[in-house]
């Protein structure tokens, strides 16, 4: 697997400086507005090289060993996010059609694994999932997990950070139930850190929709590669992992959705906008963000490896903990800013 995540973060280095003038060309550029956390016009659509690096390296390592049905559905759901998201970075697609294909991208990975047998917590709440419902919620949690992450991609560097730290977790986690699942994991990781290189602050390209839709929908889909009762468990080491991005989004959203406006709207509401919005560098956010997510990750990791369910809770707990003190943190700096300009 080293093999692998070498093999992805060489092409993705060498492919991302590339792509940027392509990407300018091409009209894929990301220009400042009054909703945007960048200054200067930037090309997207950088996810591209991050896909490029994926597919060398499943293909100098013989295809990985992805032949099996279920990681093949996984490649062609991921695909179908690609083309689609390569099209919305360049012209801004309207949003039901793009989750109408996250829809059908769900379900071509939901079709070929069966779904969830056990409910995506931890014990003792993994009750069993009759097979209907199994799949039903295998499908909400990839969708909701795509589009949470998609979310969260609004500064430099915050979601590749982020997916590398996730990525790395699943190809620790995977191999001993499936190893051609745990091959793509390091092949994601390698790439996402090559990109890292270049999408941190100041970033020079953006991931775009065809990279932080794709990267969200894999890390969603790789837990339902596990062996049978344990993708559960897989789903909540994910959980864990994106909790503090998944909880910023959950709020956000339902707040937004509280006070009547537009939940698919593009905005700066979400708590890591607002503290750049009080001054803290993209850098630093991101940075923050980061180490709580590797604390996160960290104890869910041994909760996978020693099966003890209490490391889960403690993860879980302690991104809690995270999130409050973050929403701590803008809410003075936001009061120190107003009492400025009053």
């Amino acid at each position: 697997m080293l093999t692998v995540l070498g093999v992805a973060l060489a092409v993705t280095l060498v492919a991302t400086p590339l792509l940027r003038p392509v990407a300018r060309r091409l009209g894929l550029v990301a220009v400042p507005g009054t909703r945007s956390s960048h200054d200067s016009p930037t090309p997207r659509a950088g996810g591209v090289a991050i896909l490029l690096g994926v597919a060398v390296a499943l293909a100098a390592g013989g295809g990985g060993g992805v032949s099996r049905s279920d990681l093949v559905a996984l490649l062609g759901g991921g695909a179908l996010l690609a083309v689609v998201g390569l099209l919305d970075d360049r012209f801004d697609l309207p949003p039901l059609p793009r989750l109408g294909i996250q829809i059908l991208a769900a379900g071509l990975v939901v079709r070929a694994t069966g779904g969830f047998e056990r409910l995506p917590l931890p014990e003792p709440l993994s009750l069993p999932l009759a097979p209907a419902l199994g799949a039903t919620t295998a499908v909400l949690w990839i969708v909701a997990v795509t589009n949470l992450y998609n979310f969260m991609d609004g500064i430099d560097g915050l979601a590749t950070l982020q997916g590398a730290l996730t990525a790395i977790a699943l190809a620790l986690a995977l191999p001993s139930h499936a190893s051609e699942a745990a091959t793509l994991a390091a092949a994601l990781a390698g790439a996402t850190l090559g990109f890292l290189v270049y999408n941190w602050a100041p970033a020079s390209v953006f991931l775009g929709d065809v990279g932080s839709g794709v990267v969200g929908f894999t890390l969603a889909s790789l837990p339902l590669m596990a062996s049978r009762g344990s993708r559960g468990e897989a789903a909540v080491l994910v959980a864990a992992s994106l909790f503090l991005f998944l909880a910023d989004t959950t709020i956000c959203l339902l707040g937004r959705s509280m006070r009547g406006e537009r939940v698919l709207e593009a905005h700066r509401q979400h708590l890591y906008q607002r503290w750049v919005a009080t001054g803290a560098t993209h850098a630093t956010v991101s940075l923050w963000l980061g180490f709580g997510a590797l604390v996160t990750t960290s104890l869910a990791l041994i909760g996978w490896r020693t099966g003890d369910a209490t490391w889960y809770w403690a993860s879980l707990g302690l991104g809690s903990v995270f999130f409050a003190l973050e929403r701590r943190v803008v809410k003075r700096r936001e009061a120190r800013v107003d009492q400025r300009y009053q």
